[in-house]
C-alpha cells in the first residue's frame, strides 16, 4: 500500500513538472496524497519499529535461553567432573594416606571412569604387593630374630664354655671338659678328641664323651685320606658315612652316620681333631659346623696353654730341685764335710790325750751344727712359704736386723740411694746369705763391736761390702778354724756368677765384699 502511495505521488510530481498551468488543481491532491503519504509512512516505521523490538526482544530470549543453557550445561560438567574425576580422585587420595600409614588391610576400590578404576586397581595392586611384602618382611625379621636369638644363646654357651676349658691348666681335665661341651652343645650322641703324636706319624685318642661301644680304634695314621683331609682343613667338615673318604675310622658305623671334625689349629700348627658323631642322618647344619669350628679353636688354645703351664712346672720344679741341691751342696754339704773333718781331728786329740783341744773342737761343732739346723730350716720355710716380692735393700735390712737382735754389736746399713739391684729371687737370696753368713762370722769369730754395710753400683756390678772392728786374720794364710763359712760364701758367690773379696789383718778388723754383675 505505501509503495502504490508513493508511485501515485511520485506520478503527480511528474504531472506538476510537465504542465506547470495545472499545478494549482495539482498542488491540492498533492499535499493530501502527501499527509496520506506520510501517515502510510509513519505506519510502516512503526511496524519496523514493533518488528525490531519483536526481534530484539527474541534476540534477549534466545540469549537468556542460552545463559540458563550455559549455566545448566557448567552445573552438570562440574556434577559430572566432581563425580567421574574430583570425589574419586579423593578417594584415590584417601587411599594413598592410607597406604602411607602402612594400613594395607583395606581394599581400593574407586567407582568411575574406566581410567579411574584402572589407577584404582593399580593402587590396590601396590597394596597387595606391599602387604605381601610386609608379611614377607615380618617373617624375615622373625626368622632373624630367632636366629640372632640362637646364635647369641650359641655364643654365650661357647662363652661359658671357653671360659671353662680356658680355667683348667690339667691337660687331661681340658680334653675330658672339651668333648664333654662339644657333644652337648652340638647335640650329638658321642664326641672324640685326637692329638698329633710328636713325629706327625700318628692321631691317637686322648678323651671320649659318649658309649665306650661308639670308638672301634684309638690311633688313626696322619696320611690316611680323612685324616689329612681334616688336619689340612681350616673348618669343620660335615661328613656322613658315604662322604669325606668314608669318615672318621675310629667310630663304629652307627655313628658315622653324621658326624663333624674340626682341626685344633693354633696359628699354622695343627695338634690334633676334634669329632662330634650323631647315628641320625643329617643331624649337623652349616651352624653347628661353624660352632664346632670356634670350639676347636677355643679347645686347642686351652690345651696349648696347659700344656705350657705343665711345662712351666716342669721347668719350675727342676729349677727349684736345682736350686736345693745347690744350696745343699753349697752350705749343709760343705758343711756336713767340716764336721766329718772336725770329729776326726776330735777323735785323734782324744787318741793323743789332748781332752782340752778335743773339747773346744766339739764346742766348734756344736756351733757348726747349731748354724746347719738353722740354715736347713731358713730353707725349708723358703719352700713352704710364697716368695717375697720385696726389693733386695729391703730383706737385707730385716736379715741384718733380724741378726743384731741376736748379737751384741752395733750396726751400720748404708746403701746408695736408688741403686737397689734388679735380680731375680734365686740371686737375691744367694746374695741375702752370703751378708747373713759373713755377718755371723763377724759377731761370732771377729769378736767385732761394730759392723758397717754398704751396698751399690760400681760401673756394671753390683757390691754388698759388710766390714767390722773386730779381730780379724791374715788373709794370705789359709782360713783359720771358726772361719769355714768362707768357703761356702765363695761358693754361693760362684753359684750367681759373682767373687768375694776378702781384706783383713790381725787386730785391724775385716772387710768382705761381694761382687755380681748387674
Amino acid at each position: 500500500d505505501m509503495e502504490s502511495n508513493w508511485l501515485q505521488y511520485r506520478s503527480m510530481l511528474g504531472t506538476i513538472a510537465a504542465s506547470p498551468s495545472e499545478s494549482g488543481l495539482l498542488q491540492d491532491d498533492l499535499g493530501i496524497q502527501s499527509e496520506i503519504l506520510v501517515q502510510k509512512t509513519d505506519a510502516v516505521v512503526r511496524l519496523y519499529e514493533a518488528a525490531s523490538i519483536a526481534k530484539v526482544n527474541r534476540l534477549r530470549l534466545i540469549q537468556f535461553v542460552f545463559l540458563i543453557s550455559a549455566l545448566a550445561l557448567l552445573a552438570v560438567g562440574a556434577w559430572i567432573t566432581r563425580r567421574s574425576l574430583l570425589k574419586p580422585l579423593l578417594a584415590l587420595g584417601v587411599a594413598a594416606k592410607r597406604l602411607g600409614k602402612n594400613q594395607l588391610d583395606g581394599a581400593v576400590q574407586v567407582q568411575g571412569p574406566e581410567e579411574m578404576r584402572v589407577l584404582s586397581q593399580a593402587f590396590d595392586d601396590m597394596r597387595l604387593s606391599l602387604q605381601s611384602a610386609r608379611v614377607e618382611l615380618i617373617q624375615w625379621n622373625a626368622e632373624l630374630e630367632q636366629r640372632v636369638a640362637q646364635r647369641t644363646q650359641e655364643l654365650e654357651t661357647l662363652n661359658q664354655v671357653s671360659r671353662e676349658i680356658s680355667s683348667r691348666l690339667d691337660i687331661q681335665q681340658v680334653l675330658n671338659s672339651v668333648t664333654e661341651k662339644a657333644r652337648t652343645l652340638l647335640g650329638g650322641e658321642v664326641a672324640s678328641l685326637c692329638l698329633v703324636d710328636e713325629n706327625q706319624h700318628w692321631l691317637k685318642l686322648q678323651a671320649l664323651s659318649g658309649p665306650q661301644h661308639a670308638i672301634v680304634g684309638k690311633v688313626m695314621p696322619t696320611d690316611e685320606q680323612f685324616a689329612l683331609a681334616v688336619l689340612t682343613s681350616d673348618h669343620t667338615m660335615i661328613c656322613g658315612s658315604d662322604s669325606c673318604n668314608g669318615g672318621c675310622r675310629m667310630l663304629s658305623d652307627e655313628y658315622r652316620a653324621s658326624h663333624l671334625a674340626a682341626p685344633l689349629r693354633i696359628g699354622d700348627r695343627v695338634i690334633g681333631a676334634l669329632c662330634v658323631g650323631s647315628p641320625a642322618q643329617n643331624q649337623f647344619a652349616n651352624e653347628s659346623a661353624e660352632m664346632l669350628t670356634k670350639l676347636a679353636n677355643v679347645a686347642a688354645i686351652a690345651l696349648e696353654n696347659a700344656r705350657l703351664f705343665a711345662q712351666a712346672e716342669r721347668v719350675a720344679t727342676l729349677e727349684e730341685r736345682r736350686r736345693v741341691a745347690a744350696e745343699m751342696h753349697d752350705g749343709l754339704g760343705q758343711t756336713l764335710s767340716y764336721l766329718g773333718l772336725m770329729t776326726d781331728q776330735v777323735v785323734e786329740f782324744l787318741s793323743n790325750g789332748k781332752k782340752g783341744a778335743a773339747l773346744d773342737h766339739l764346742g766348734k761343732t756344736r756351733e757348726t751344727i747349731n748354724k746347719a739346723t738353722s740354715e736347713v730350716r731358713r730353707a725349708i720355710n723358703r719352700l713352704m712359704e710364697e716368695p717375697p716380692s720385696l726389693d733386695l735393700y729391703t730383706r737385707l735390712r730385716a736379715a741384718l736386723d733380724e741378726i743384731a737382735s741376736q748379737h751384741d754389736f752395733e750396726l751400720v746399713w748404708l746403701p746408695e740411694p736408688d741403686s737397689a739391684p734388679e735380680c731375680s729371687p734365686a740371686t737375691a737370696e744367694q746374695v741375702i746369705n752370703i751378708v747373713r753368713e759373713a755377718l755371723i762370722n763377724s759377731a761370732r769369730h771377729a769378736g767385732a763391736r761394730k759392723v758397717s754395710v754398704f751396698a751399690g753400683r760400681c760401673g756394671e756390678e753390683y757390691f754388698v761390702t759388710v766390714e767390722d772392728n773386730g779381730h780379724g786374720f791374715d788373709s794370705s794364710q789359709p782360713a783359720p778354724n771358726g772361719h769355714f763359712g768362707l768357703q761356702i760364701m765363695n761358693a754361693r758367690a760362684e753359684h750367681i756368677g759373682g767373687r768375694i773379696e776378702i781384706q783383713s789383718a790381725v787386730e785391724q778388723g775385716t772387710r768382705v765384699t761381694l761382687w755380681w754383675k748387674a
